[in-house]
């Protein structure tokens, strides 16, 4: 029977990430047990669109689409090899992106969430910040406008799949690869140390999410020109 502990991971698709590799996989589920504990994998194709989008100078909407599909497509068949090798097929879910982000339920729930998001020029600020100042460090500067546009959908976006899977979900808690270097505007850290009423306004109780971290000694070893907008590896 699975435990209690049930697991959200969100597996960005930055060049460098160990969930490209079966030892980063492995890794995973050794050290949280997924062979006996409830899991949601979520692989962030979609993500790595809106990044493309800003930090790559060919990309065009549907070739970023078809390319972020096929990267996705092979990390899930890792992760679907990995899990049948550790006895942990039983007990999970790995999905793409849109197989949650299409759905009604979620597309209600971040409708309303993004509303909160939206009205708070505290938690707004960083949001800001955060798309500023990776649009001027890795975007082309063509048209800055968009970059942000880009920046700013992609951490809605990561914000909302969060809350909806470790709050509404019931995926409570979340797995990032590696903590963000502690000097990166952190808005989703924001909204929950200072502003867990806007989630609990949205889920009609007490937060209950949990942030732990696969590597948690990996501070800002991730970067270049294809770096991703994502929380838990910016720097």
């Amino acid at each position: 029977m699975p435990s209690a502990a049930r697991y959200f991971v969100p597996v960005c698709l930055y060049p460098h990430t160990r969930y490209r590799t079966s030892a980063g996989v492995t890794a995973l589920f050794q050290k949280y047990e997924l062979r006996v504990h409830d899991y949601l994998i979520v692989v962030a194709d979609r993500l790595s669109v809106l990044d493309r989008l800003v930090t790559g100078r060919y990309w065009t909407a549907g070739s970023a689409t078809v390319k972020a599909r096929q990267e996705a497509t092979q990390v899930v068949g890792l992760i679907e090899r990995t899990r049948r090798k550790m006895g942990a097929r039983g007990n999970g879910r790995i999905v793409f992106w849109d197989d949650i982000a299409e759905t009604p339920h979620f597309a209600a729930f971040a409708g309303r969430l993004r509303a909160e998001l939206s009205a708070d020029p505290m938690v707004m600020g960083a949001i800001e910040e955060f798309c500023e100042r990776r649009a001027r460090r890795f975007g082309l500067g063509n048209a800055p406008d968009r970059e942000r546009s880009y920046e700013r959908e992609y951490l809605l976006s990561e914000i909302c799949m969060s809350v909806f899977c470790t709050e509404v979900l019931g995926f409570c808690t979340e797995i990032w690869e590696r903590p963000p270097a502690a000097d990166a505007p952190n808005p989703l850290k924001l909204l929950y140390d200072v502003r867990p009423e806007m989630v609990e306004r949205l889920t009609g109780r007490s937060v209950s999410r949990a942030l732990t971290f696969l590597y948690p000694e990996s501070h800002g070893t991730v970067g270049g020109p294809e770096h991703p907008a994502s929380l838990q590896a910016f720097v």
